[in-house]
Order: C-alpha cells, then structure tokens, then sequence
C-alpha cells in the first residue's frame, strides 16, 4: 500500500493554486487581461452610443493585486478615476454647485442659443478659438448618466468562461 508524504495536501493545494494563478495572471493573454479588455470595449460603445469621452478614465487603469492568503487566490483590479463608479451605475439628475468659488466655469459644446448670445466662444490660453462657449454660472442642472454596466457584464462573461 502506498503512503504519501504529510505534505502531500499542502502541495497539491499550493499547484492548484499556482496553475490558477497562472492562468488568470501569469501568461499572455491571461483571463485578467481579457476581462479588462472587455470592460474597455464595453465602455468604449457605451461611450459612443451616449456621446462621451471615456479615455481618461480607461487610462486611469491601475495594476492587479494579487493576494494569496488562507489557501485562496483573490485578484483585485481597479481603475483610478472616480469618474469609473458613476460610468459603471450612472447617475440620477442632479445639480452641480460650486465648491471652492462662487461661480462654475466650463466650456459648453453645442449649447443652446441663449448661451451663444451671452457668452464668447472658448478660446485655448494662446487665444484661437476652440469649439464650444465659456460659461460662469451660480450653478447647473445636468441630467443623470445610463448606467454602461462594463464590468458588472464583463465579470458575468468571465463567470461563463471560467465555468466552461
């Protein structure tokens, strides 16, 4: 009758844990890779259906963590900007007041008439025009942000994957 070692259970879960590993985060093209990737993409459609810019929060990506404790594996990936929560849930209507100051200030792409005729066109700090008018208002009522939902189904693509 064979008899295996006393660590042999520590061992095979330390492999499993390493091949696990592995594949999420150690080769190319690993699953924590795609996953990001399409969380990218779907930002990217959600953005041009809706006419945003989401680049900067895309760029705002920072690097997994990888945290392997109390014989799990947890892989932690996130993106910088705050900007990413309010893409991710939207927001309801709301209004935007000042902080710091008494009026906010902002350039308005494509405004109504009544900003054209009593605010100049943005100019860049060399003075040429830029698209869009500079506004000073007490404060703004902007309408809410759809919800894109990019990671919530980028993580229930990679659950089917992961559970093919």
């Amino acid at each position: 009758m064979a008899t295996l070692d006393s660590s042999f259970e520590s061992d095979l879960k330390a492999a499993a844990l390493d091949a696990v590993e592995h594949e999420l985060t150690g080769r190319q093209a690993n699953l924590v890779y795609q996953f990001v990737e399409l969380v990218h993409t779907n930002l990217r459609s959600y953005a041009r259906t809706h006419g945003y810019d989401v680049e900067s929060t895309i760029e705002s990506l920072g690097q997994p963590e990888v945290d392997r404790s109390a014989g799990r594996l947890t892989i932690t990936i996130g993106w910088e900007s705050e900007q990413m929560a309010r893409w991710e849930f939207g927001t309801s209507d709301h209004v935007i007041q000042p902080v710091n100051a008494d009026v906010l200030s902002f350039v308005w792409e494509n405004p109504p008439q009544w900003v054209r005729e009593e605010f100049d066109q943005a100019r860049s700090s060399g003075g040429q025009f830029r698209s869009g008018y500079r506004v000073f208002l007490p404060e703004t009522e902007v309408s809410g942000l759809p919800e894109s939902r990019a990671i919530r189904d980028a993580l229930n693509g990679l659950r089917r994957v992961m559970s093919a």
